[in-house]
């Protein structure tokens, strides 16, 4: 009882600290509401499960449909599923764990894994997973799925869906240019030489078409880059920025995009630092014969007229490697029913839920993903073997990462962007020292 009342005394310390000066994008934060102790359910009464997810709209049909599924092969479970259309979703969970009231399975994002789990926010699965009434065999998924749902070698969540990256290609523009399609083995020396073939100017030296959209100082999507050049950005302990943030290798990633952009030119600049990859339409627009991201908008690239969709790998650097993107349900650590959340936990996210997912988004079990054709698909094949080369991203190696170096390589990245006579290797040498100084205010 001491730690429970403990637990939620820090999570009501974080909850209104939040709500007294965070302004998100979704709004401020509203101050934490205590609510009255649940009564005891009635015997032969249904078990009430809550799931809290971020998804809205069209995104909630998948999760409606596989609760159905599991109300009809389970019923003494009934599950409610309350979702954030709106506001701060992060921040919502944290005031309801705040109240002693949060939903019994909660949905995270990747590189808010360690933020919950180190204040204790969810229960370890390992014991779940080895039961012997509801065991789940974890080797049904796809490569490196499991992993962002690690913190200190337990596992905390499973995985709802994910995304690699990689590079999306018009062939309209390749077959204008008689360019070759990219294929798994290039490098970055050829995604320069295509970007170049393909970049295309008027009389006036004024670009009408791009090699290549990129993704501006998207942070985290620099970490491909990053990873591709042998680099890492914080030591494996977590405790040191300096050396890593600013190795040679690091240098050498930084140095290469912003050719792409200032150098060679064959990159748009961003239309928008602060938009979500740059706020860039080049792409889909037409101008823009490749661009580097995750699968999310994939779909409607199928349906724009000005592309005839193409996938490819991504390029090596030094090295192969890739970087997730990855969301996750967990069991909350205040949850009255433990077992029960179990037992629609591995059903959500186990094969049962991954035969609902692929129809949304690609799924995590590898029996479904191959059984669908997804394995073989030109596009689909792509993200997938993606899987084969990831390299870790740098938030799990610290819980303060998005507090400490996140900010300080974002600036770096628009320093670059912005300024072709930039210093890589003075402004990594100053983001790793800030990072670092804050890394060790916050332990």
């Amino acid at each position: 009882m001491l730690k429970r009342l403990s637990f939620i005394l820090l999570i009501s310390i974080l909850a209104m600290l939040i709500a007294g000066c965070a302004t998100t994008e979704g709004g401020i934060v509203q101050t934490v509401v205590v609510t009255a102790t649940p009564t005891a359910r009635p015997e032969g009464a249904k078990i009430v499960l809550r799931v809290g997810t971020g998804d809205s709209g069209e995104g909630l049909t998948p999760h409606f449909r596989i609760i159905e599924m599991f109300e009809a092969e389970n019923p003494d479970i009934q599950v409610q599923l309350e979702p954030v259309g709106s506001g701060d979703y992060y921040a919502r969970i944290l005031t309801q764990i705040a109240a002693g009231d949060p939903p019994d399975l909660l949905q995270i994002g990747d590189d808010a894994v360690p933020m919950f789990v180190d204040r204790g926010a969810f229960l370890p699965l390992d014991g779940f997973i080895a039961s012997a009434d509801y065991p789940l065999d974890t080797s049904i998924y796809l490569p490196g799925v499991m992993e962002p749902g690690k913190w200190n070698g337990a596992q905390y969540l499973l995985p709802k869906d994910f995304s690699p990256m990689a590079i999306y290609y018009n062939k309209k523009l390749f077959d204008a240019a008689g360019a070759p399609y990219p294929q798994e083995g290039w490098t970055w020396d050829d995604l320069l030489a295509t970007a170049q073939q393909l970049t295309v100017t008027d009389a006036n030296g004024n670009v009408t078409q791009w090699g290549i959209q990129l993704p501006g100082p998207w942070t985290t999507g620099f970490e491909y880059w990053v990873a591709a050049a042998g680099g890492r950005l914080i030591s494996e302990d977590g405790s040191t920025f300096i050396g890593y943030m600013d190795s040679p290798e690091v240098q050498t990633a930084v140095q290469f995009y912003a050719d792409l952009y200032n150098k060679y030119k064959v990159a748009p600049p961003p239309a928008d630092m602060n938009a979500f990859g740059g706020g860039n339409s080049e792409f889909d627009n037409g101008t823009a014969a490749m661009r580097l991201f995750g699968r999310w908008p994939q779909a409607g690239m199928k349906q724009n007229p000005n592309i005839d969709l193409g996938v490819a790998p991504l390029p090596a650097g030094a090295e192969r490697a890739g970087v997730l993107f990855w969301g996750g349900f967990g069991i909350s650590a205040l949850s009255d029913n433990p077992e029960a959340a179990w037992r629609f936990l591995r059903y959500y996210t186990g094969k049962e839920g991954a035969e609902v997912w692929k129809d949304w988004a690609l799924p995590t079990v590898a029996s479904v993903a191959e059984s669908s054709g997804l394995s073989t698909d030109p596009v689909e094949g792509v993200w997938l073997n993606e899987l084969n080369h990831l390299a870790p991203r740098a938030y799990v190696f610290t819980p303060y990462w998005g507090q400490t170096a996140d900010p300080a390589l974002r600036r770096v990245l628009e320093s670059v962007i912005l300024d072709p006579n930039a210093n890589v290797a003075e402004l990594l040498a100053t983001a790793a020292q800030e990072a670092q100084a804050a890394l060790d205010d916050l332990r």
